[in-house]
């Protein structure tokens, strides 16, 4: 039995609807396999049509007293080859519950294990946060899923999720494979692209060959509570989470995690961006622009600087680390930064500023 957690902290990144839609790929594929809601928001079990409202038992009621509760009863069956256990608002107190329970982390890989000649696959939804439920489901696992979607904040937060990981082989000697999965990808949007490459940069053999596009089908599925293969089978959505499963199930790559660990932690800090605040002295101008590599050196409404008091004038930028050549432009002139004693002969015969963020 292999066991899937599809985790991450940023919420909108794809999570829940790949735990749907590749728990349904396998079962189409042939694989028995078990969906577990581990969010207490339910939304992998609204997904899937389930009303955890009406249930009487879930996978918290497992969890919490596993001795007087039947794994069974705490299992929906959707259609063939494809059961999931519901979710439970009260999975939030589990935390609280256990704090003084030695080895608590350990109880959800205890179901699982408990459940092992019933199924091939097992796909856990952790909830969006680094708390005692996502520790336990990447307990676990053998393979943890980290959904990433191609927007500039797409990354945040995976550095502590990497982190939580690398602990539980160092504390608890369970190593598991590690996988980005690109979702929500436009090919339209040029950013998206860009961010496409830079992720398979970090990921490198880590990375998903599968990509999952953008397709509404995918989101109006999820509003008939059913997985996309079930509500429109030739939808781009349902061909990428076919391909996706099939990927995995042929997955016998070996990877070295330290290089990825290595690789990711660079990636996310190029990532992060920085207010940056441009101010020019000019008391006399009529206007004053800002034109620079962040913005293709482009003279537009955007890069025209905002008049404050006392003859100055000012606009911020949020940028990522990197090197930034630039000018002031006043009345038509094209000036280098009085303030800033850092620049560089261009290929005009003059001066560009430059900003170095690290």
């Amino acid at each position: 039995m292999r066991i899937v957690a599809i985790a991450n902290q940023k919420g909108g990144c794809g999570k829940t609807t790949t735990a749907i839609n590749l728990s349904a790929s396998f079962a189409q594929l042939g694989k028995k396999t078990l969906l577990i809601d581990l969010d207490p928001q339910g939304h992998a079990s609204f997904g899937m049509g389930v009303e955890t409202q009406k249930l009487e038992e879930s996978i918290y009621h497992l969890l919490a007293d596993r001795k007087k509760t039947e794994s069974q009863k705490c299992i929906v069956n959707f259609k063939k080859n494809l059961d999931i256990m519901p979710s439970h608002v009260l999975l939030s107190t589990l935390e609280q519950e256990f704090k003084e329970m030695p080895n608590a982390v350990l109880r959800l890989n205890e179901v699982i294990q408990s459940l092992s000649s019933h199924y091939d696959y097992v796909v856990i939804d952790s909830p969006p946060s680094l708390g005692f439920l996502t520790f336990s489901a990447l307990r676990a696992s053998n393979r943890v899923i980290i959904p990433i979607e191609t927007s500039s904040f797409s990354l945040v937060g995976l550095n502590k999720l990497l982190s939580m990981i690398e602990l539980i082989k160092v504390k608890l000697y369970h190593t598991t494979i590690v996988s980005g999965l690109v979702t929500i990808y436009d090919k339209r949007v040029r950013y998206s692209q860009l961010m496409l490459q830079e992720i398979k940069k970090c990921f490198n053999e880590n990375l998903l060959e599968t990509v999952i596009r953008i397709n509404i089908s995918l989101r109006e599925a999820a509003s008939f509570g059913k997985p996309v293969i079930e509500y429109s089978r030739y939808s781009s959505g349902a061909k990428d989470y076919l391909k996706l499963g099939n990927e995995i199930l042929n997955d016998n790559k070996t990877r070295n995690l330290d290089t990825f660990y290595r690789d990711a932690e660079r990636l996310i800090s190029r990532s992060r961006s920085t207010l940056v605040k441009f101010a020019i002295h000019c008391p006399e101008a009529r206007y004053v622009y800002i034109v620079g590599d962040f913005n293709d050196w482009t003279l537009d409404d955007k890069s025209l600087l905002d008049r404050g008091g006392n003859g100055s004038w000012q606009k911020s930028f949020t940028l990522k680390p990197g090197k930034y050549k630039y000018k002031f432009v006043v009345d038509g002139r094209w000036i280098h930064d009085p303030d800033n004693p850092k620049c560089e002969d261009n290929i005009f015969g003059s001066y560009d500023s430059i900003l170095t963020l690290e």
